[in-house]
């Protein structure tokens, strides 16, 4: 770590002696926020997209029906409000102002479109299965959007956020060029490069106060800190390296704001595969990986440990759940149990990110102590995703950016979503979770769905299709001269358009 400092450090001199100081241009420019990402977005259609670059992105781009709160609750975005006249059906009420970047209003035409368009057979989407239950959706007038429920749902709030797109879009299109009616419009788009936003004043919430976006791509950590320090990049949410926070903390010319947060990070199995099909293999997994080393060695701290999706202070998350001390003796002999006594080779799939490369060989490492023979292949975000979607892996891990709704377990184990049409990537089936799922989501009371989803996290804590590793903690640099910020517990977008630039 101190070789790679003293490599930034000797690399600031030497900008410094070249004539490298601060950038003008759209990087440079008089209220103009510079967002650093590691990664580009994999696709920018709101239906589409699954990656965090994406969903950051969209933040910007669009607008859903709804929007989640940073306390986990759900407010009016293009809907100025809705009703639930029974368990069966929503009433949203859109907002007349609402247009699309082109000028076209956004009616409840635009909202039906979206809508069923996600839900059609022949639309390539992970997003699917989070609108199963969707009847139909009916349009009385231009500003009157009903869906009906085959069977009650309140899961579907969650799935209400989507970004809304016009009639007829091509998603060939917006795959990289979208047109949203969110507060910002996308008037440049780089692949791996940048993409160049500016602010659309006519937005329903009101015009955004800064007016120029420049989102820079910048998957070398090192890169982007000098970027940082030069000014030519003044925000990031959870992109520096953690190692480097305390650096930003002791210059005057920073704001860091630190919280913590509801990304979480875990591993994934393929339960498809012979050997991790066995539960004492996963067990094993769990009881090889010191959760506290990664925290303290890969998070510096950045992080808790947990055994649920849900993060803490939401309302859904149990306690008390089944947990697996680091306990690499113990590892090794359920391996053996499960037939392994001369070791089990794996092959850990991963993208090029370094800090997700750093996570693994930790853990490459850590299993290694058990009996475990652990291969990292790493490879870009696209074709990582492309693997992981095709259920063409054996382990990987990724982090999930906030649940605001537990029905989300219902989108990654209920048994019948596994992709294309849902996000169970691993193949799990536990048919008493699938009878629960069912049942907490069909109910608004949520007196009565919190006892489900409590024993559906003690189930799945117990089976591992997943090994929770930690939730993320939000450290969010901007330069002194922001204002405005707001810390959402997945590290959303969305106070950018009431910041401000002096």
């Amino acid at each position: 770590m101190r070789t790679r400092q003293l490599f930034a450090s000797l690399a600031v001199v030497l900008l410094v002696a070249c004539g490298g100081g601060e950038k003008k241009g759209s990087s440079g420019a008089q209220n103009t926020l510079v967002i650093a990402l590691k990664s580009g977005p994999t696709n920018l259609d709101s239906r589409v997209g699954a990656d965090n670059a994406s969903s950051r992105m969209f933040d910007l781009v669009y607008s859903g029906l709804i929007k989640v709160t940073p306390d986990f609750n759900y407010a009016p975005d293009l809907a100025t409000k809705w009703e639930t006249p029974d368990d069966k059906t929503i009433v949203f009420h859109l907002n007349p102002k609402a247009k699309f970047h082109n000028g076209q209003p956004v009616t409840a035409a635009d909202v039906k479109w979206t809508y069923e368009s996600l839900m059609n057979p022949t639309f390539v989407t992970s997003k699917r299965s989070g609108y199963s239950t969707v009847d139909h959706i009916e349009t009385p007038d231009e500003q009157t959007v009903i869906f009906k429920l085959k069977e009650a749902n309140a899961g579907i709030f969650d799935n209400l956020t989507v970004g809304i797109l016009p009639t007829g879009a091509d998603t060939n299109v917006y795959k990289t060029r979208p047109i949203g009616c969110g507060p910002y419009k996308l008037v440049e788009h780089r692949p791996d490069d940048r993409l160049e936003f500016e602010a659309f004043d006519q937005w329903h919430g009101g015009a955004p106060k800064i007016k120029h976006i420049t989102v820079r791509i910048i998957p070398d950590a090192t890169t982007c800190i000098l970027e940082m320090r030069r000014g030519t990049v003044n925000f990031e949410v959870n992109i520096i390296p953690f190692e480097n926070v305390p650096e930003f903390e002791k210059n005057p010319d920073f704001k860091v704001v630190k919280s913590n947060g509801s990304v979480y990070q875990y591993l994934a199995f393929n339960m498809n595969d012979p050997a991790l099909a066995k539960p004492l293999v996963r067990q094993a997994i769990a009881h090889a990986i010191d959760r506290e080393r990664i925290i303290r060695d890969i998070q510096r701290g950045y992080a808790q440990k947990t055994e649920s999706m849900l993060a803490e202070g939401h309302w859904a998350r149990a306690a008390n759940l089944p947990s697996y001390d680091y306990d690499p003796v113990k590892a090794k002999q359920l391996l053996a149990q499960a037939g392994y006594p001369n070791g089990l080779n794996l092959v850990f799939k991963t993208s090029t990110d370094a800090e997700a490369n750093s996570r693994a060989q930790v853990i490459q490492d850590m299993m290694k102590q058990a009996g475990f023979n652990v291969t990292i292949q790493s490879n870009e975000m696209s074709t990582f995703f492309a693997d992981i979607g095709k259920g063409n892996f054996q382990m990987y891990s990724l982090s999930r950016n906030g649940i605001s709704d537990p029905d989300f377990y219902y989108v990654v184990f209920y048994s019948k979503n596994t992709p294309p049409n849902g996000q169970n990537r691993g193949s799990y089936a536990n048919p008493r979770v699938d009878q629960l799922l069912i049942e907490g989501h069909s109910t608004f009371d949520r007196a009565k769905r919190k006892p489900v989803y409590e024993e559906i996290q003690k189930i799945v804590a117990t089976d591992l299709p997943y090994i929770s590793l930690y939730m993320q903690s939000n450290v969010a640099i901007m330069r002194k001269n922001i204002d405005g910020y707001v810390q959402y517990p997945a590290g959303f977008y969305t106070s950018i358009p009431q910041m401000t630039m002096k």
